[in-house]
């Protein structure tokens, strides 16, 4: 048996260390600094693939752990770090001005969920975890191509100086809104699917207080993407002062056609994930309760 006081030690520098790639709150500063100059695709490898390969260390240390002190002690830990990443992700969504970086807040806004979700310790949850990962990948790669072309399109990532998107790129903007929608756990698209198991995993294990904060927290996220996104998109270019003009037309269909499979990607997850993701999903929710 290892010693307790060492393996608490260990658990929360593992947290702290892996949470600092994750994105998690307080050590989550690089992400949006790095989102608002990265190119597209990197900003879109950031957030399909370093935070959940970092959140994916975070849970074999999380396994370690509950096997050696039981799951109150490593399941507090996450609740903590996921309350916190939330809510700070959801005050800074509501009034942010760089485009890019109010995906990156989002980004830490999903890795506060999954963490909660792991905190919740019921096999429900870790399932709703695991098809969250996958489909934040496939959400967050989509509104970054989307914001790419419309920061190429308008030559700035300012959201006060971007207006009328729907009525300059037909494609992108109603693609990049789909993308957005996914992001708030709309139906019918796979993050939808994702955040009811968490939740309802939450609510099975008796953990109503973070289930209800967990709630109102993506609620006020999703209030603050949702004014951002209507600006971009809805409001006319005459109504912001000093708005940047931009040609009517997509930049390039090479750079359309990344979203449209996104957003297939999206839909299966949330309406019929392949039955071998499935069994993958739930053997691994199997196993993350196995070590209790």
């Amino acid at each position: 048996m290892l010693p307790h006081s060492g393996m608490r030690l260990a658990f929360v520098l593992a947290v702290v260390g892996f949470g600092t790639k994750v994105g998690l709150f307080p050590v989550h500063t690089w992400l949006p600094d790095a989102h608002s100059e990265a190119p597209t695709p990197v900003s879109a490898m950031l957030s399909g693939s370093l935070l959940a390969v970092s959140f994916y260390a975070v849970l074999r240390y999380y396994q370690i752990a509950t096997a050696a002190l039981g799951g109150g002690f490593p399941r507090g830990v996450l609740l903590v770090f996921g309350m916190l990443s939330l809510l700070l992700a959801a005050m800074y969504l509501i009034e942010q001005r760089n485009l890019k970086r109010l995906l990156a807040y989002s980004s830490v806004e999903h890795m506060g969920i999954l963490a909660i979700g792991t905190a919740f310790g019921a096999p429900l949850a870790y399932a709703g975890v695991l098809l969250h990962v996958l489909a934040h990948a496939a959400a967050k790669g989509n509104a970054f191509f989307g914001a790419g072309v419309l920061v190429r399109a308008y030559r700035t990532k300012e959201i006060d100086r971007i207006r009328g998107g729907l009525d300059r790129l037909p494609w992108t903007a109603p693609l990049f809104l789909l993308a957005i929608l996914a992001l708030s756990a709309m139906p019918p698209f796979g993050l939808f699917r994702s955040e009811f198991l968490i939740v309802a995993g939450g609510l099975g294990s008796a953990r109503f207080a973070p289930a209800a904060a967990m709630v109102a927290l993506v609620t006020l996220a999703f209030v603050g993407l949702s004014i951002a996104t209507t600006r971009l998109l809805f409001a006319p270019a005459q109504t912001a002062p000093g708005a940047a003009s931009a040609p009517r037309g997509e930049p390039s269909a090479w750079m359309v056609a990344p979203m449209i499979v996104g957003v297939i990607a999206l839909l299966v997850l949330g309406l019929h994930p392949p039955d071998a993701l499935s069994s993958l999903i739930a053997q691994g929710a199997t196993e993350l309760g196995g070590a209790r």
